[in-house]
């Protein structure tokens, strides 16, 4: 029979909270646990990945591939020779030893050192287990497994549970819990007591437990839940670990996630960290002598930075659009207007006229609007955005002088910012890049710095017709994710057109 409770709290894990599951385990005189992918977990869906991460480090061309070979046919032989197929990790690398030269003894000490280092505890279970030990309860292990019953009681103590008080192996009993003779076994030892056993194999935890008469929990496989994470888009090793780290955290315990933590979770954090390390290569290897974090965007990318074992000389630097507007107002006044008036009525959002004008400083503009037939509570949309526009250049000389005293402090913060260095990065998102090539006008045209400038951007998106998509060909602009010589496929995605088109993601 199974526990009649389907009462949880997560949408996604299904799981019970581990205090009541508890509390319902302790109804019985025994607990069985299976062991991997319920006590314990793996930074991989597939034993495979360690047999390649062995692979890697004998250098045998195919390794993992004999070693899953090597197992199978053991369980072979040991059927037709003992009518039962399991096998023991000293048989699989006796066999291996014979079709690659290795030592058995030193490789087969290897696999299980990886799997000391790699296997982890299950916080669900860890939790569940102390307040079970609490309740002096019989727990007992109960796996088919080819590691040795101290192998397996040395594995569990290392990643933190305290002792079980029975551990039963299938490659030292030559019985298995998918022919069920196991838990026949255990029935034996534990005459007139009653049994719950917990495990996430529908087949050997579920089924056959339930045919020899034990109680049941299904605790669902992690990988089962959350499936492969873009798996596609990465190697077979990469991939493997990745989805599995995902999984273990997202749906091994009870703990319901939003979407946008998932979101974070799974996409966010590995294109951070990305991110920050090909910054830092980049650094590493053009002798770069400072990185600027770009504000605002830049703060969590310089934080994550600074945390970086090795990395450069870096400052958060302070920096806004309405800077950069107002220095490009002085040198180019048409793509000013194109930015402040054009961008922003043919955007999502219409603002008012005098919020406009309120955002640049220009206050004292405003009763001059009523001359153009705008009134200052009209909105800035693609119909009064000509207006709004002749009116700017009918204003330009006196928006200039109002702009100046602010130019000339931005200047100032860049010439000190910048100093005797001969070669610095400016990190920021993108797309456009705007931010960064106006500082680079500043250094190079307007303060005829002997400074060499990069552009780090996450994602470059300019079209190819638009000069500054050239700066990626002149080494001044390097893009992470896209641009137009690197994932245009990519860079598709974030054209304008595409503004109103809604991402969806599943997990």
């Amino acid at each position: 029979m199974s526990l009649g409770i389907d009462i949880y709290e997560s949408a996604d894990s299904k799981r019970l909270p581990y205090e009541k599951l508890a509390e319902e385990l302790c109804k019985y005189d025994v607990i069985s646990f299976d062991l991997f992918d319920t006590l314990i977990l793996r930074p991989f869906t597939s034993p495979r990945v360690l047999f390649s991460i062995i692979e890697n480090r004998l250098g045998i061309y195919k390794f993992s591939k004999i070693r899953v070979d090597s197992e199978d046919e053991v369980r072979v032989q040991n059927q037709k020779l003992y009518n039962q197929d399991n096998t023991t990790l000293e048989e699989i690398y006796n066999l291996i030893s014979k079709k690659t030269n290795l030592d058995a003894r030193k490789t087969a000490q290897l696999e299980y050192d990886l799997e000391l280092n790699y296997c982890y505890a299950n916080p669900y279970f860890m939790s569940l287990v102390s307040l079970c030990k609490q309740s002096n309860k019989s727990m007992i292990i109960c796996t088919d497994m080819y590691l040795s019953r101290e192998q397996i009681k040395h594995l569990v103590s290392n990643v933190g549970y305290p002792d079980f008080d029975n551990i039963f192996v299938s490659s030292e009993l030559k019985m298995s819990k998918k022919r069920g003779d196991l838990f026949k076994h255990i029935k034996d030892q534990y005459v007139n007591k009653r049994i719950i056993h917990i495990g996430d194999n529908e087949i050997s935890d579920v089924k056959k437990a339930k045919e020899e008469g034990l109680a049941i929990y299904h605790y669902t496989n992690v990988n089962n839940i959350g499936g492969k994470t873009r798996v596609n888009y990465m190697s077979y090793i990469t991939s493997r670990i990745y989805s599995a780290i995902v999984n273990n955290h997202l749906y091994s315990t009870n703990k319901n996630y939003d979407e946008e933590y998932k979101l974070g979770f799974i996409y966010g954090g590995i294109y951070v960290l990305g991110f920050i390390q090909w910054i830092n290569k980049f650094a590493i290897d053009n002798d770069v002598d400072k990185i600027l974090f770009l504000a605002r965007d830049g703060d969590i990318y310089s934080k994550l930075y600074n945390l970086l074992p090795e990395h450069k000389n870096w400052e958060y630097f302070y920096w806004s659009r309405l800077a950069g507007a107002k220095f490009t107002a002085m040198e180019n006044f048409y793509e000013f207007c194109q930015r402040m008036i054009w961008h922003k009525a043919r955007g999502l959002y219409n603002i008012k006229i005098e919020h406009l004008l309120s955002f640049l400083g220009l206050e004292s503009l405003i009763s001059n609007l009523k001359s153009y037939n705008l009134n200052q509570e009209d909105l800035l949309t693609k119909e009064t955005a000509p207006l709004v526009e002749q009116f700017f250049y009918d204003n330009k000389t006196t928006i200039l002088e109002l702009f100046k005293s602010d130019i000339d402090a931005t200047i100032r913060k860049i010439e000190e910012t910048v100093g005797n260095e001969k070669k610095i990065a400016i990190v920021d998102v993108g797309w456009a890049g705007t931010g960064p090539l106006i500082i680079k006008n500043i250094i190079n045209k307007y303060l005829k710095l002997d400074c060499k400038v990069y552009s780090l951007l996450a994602g470059y998106r300019q079209p190819i017709e638009n000069m500054a998509a050239l700066y990626t060909m002149d080494d001044s602009i390097h893009s992470y994710l896209f641009s137009q010589t690197l994932n245009r496929d990519l860079m598709n995605l974030h054209k304008y057109k595409n503004k109103n088109k809604k991402c969806y993601h599943s997990w």
